[in-house]
């Protein structure tokens, strides 16, 4: 498929009759970064969805390292190297930070040519260095946040999916987290939906810009908070101006 990691066709879902996401085309490269934005009920969260499995097209095709994956269950596309991390946290709260990693890793060792990941490797790289023995209930919001993204990394991905990473972080965490998406790219694609339009521009990468199931403009951000269209319809004059 063009040496693309994963390209989507037409997709498009309903759910009761209305369109969350409809004929969208998607094709994100090894070491991709990009971002998309728009307003609540765009249908940022649904594309992910569709993009990783969790969520059957209506309409459309998809496929990964050029093998059809239409419909197929969302363990499958993880254990092809699709990764997503959800909204929010979701960890093993009793357990420890290491063994959240642990069983990260091990729901798709089977299917990994390379051997797991050393979770101590993955604590630092993520700054956890040192909390292996720390139960995940007891870490604050910002650390948990890059535990749920170490285990996405124990999955060893080739495309890492992240809605709304920086929410509920401080602009100190948000800035944290931008320097780990920066070197997580070295070894994967990315792909976010973010909210937050200072995170989105301290990427400084290609931006998608969804309004009524459809992305409707493509770009760097600067190029995309620059258009007053987009900034008066879809995101807000206000907020495009105090990303700057």
């Amino acid at each position: 498929m063009g040496g693309y990691l994963l390209k989507g066709t037409g997709l498009s879902r309903a759910f009761g009759g209305i369109g969350a996401v409809t004929g969208v085309d998607v094709a994100i490269a090894p070491r991709d970064l990009l971002c998309v934005i728009g307003p609540n009920g765009a249908g940022k969260s649904t594309l992910v969805g569709l993009l990783s499995g969790a969520i059957v097209p209506g309409a459309g095709e998809l496929y990964v390292d050029g093998q059809r994956m239409t419909g197929r269950p969302m363990h499958e596309f993880c254990r092809r190297g699709v990764v997503r991390k959800f909204q929010g946290t979701n960890t093993f709260l009793p357990m420890s930070v290491r063994d959240n990693l642990l069983v990260a890793g091990l729901g798709v060792a089977a299917y990994r040519a390379s051997p797991m990941p050393e979770p101590e490797a993955v604590m630092e790289e993520v700054g956890l260095s040192g909390q292996g023995g720390e139960l995940a209930a007891h870490l604050p919001h910002g650390e948990r946040q890059w535990l749920e993204i170490g285990m996405a990394m124990m999955c060893q991905p080739s495309l890492l999916l992240l809605d709304e990473p920086a929410a509920g972080l401080s602009a100190k965490e948000a800035q944290r987290l931008v320097r780990l998406i920066h070197r997580l790219r070295e070894r994967c694609a990315v792909l976010a939906i973010e909210h937050d339009l200072g995170f989105v521009r301290s990427l400084q990468c290609e931006t998608w810009v969804m309004h009524r199931g459809k992305v409707v403009r493509r770009g760097a951000y600067e190029e995309i908070a620059g258009d007053e269209e987009i900034r008066r319809i879809y995101l807000g004059q206000g907020a495009m101006h105090a990303a700057h």
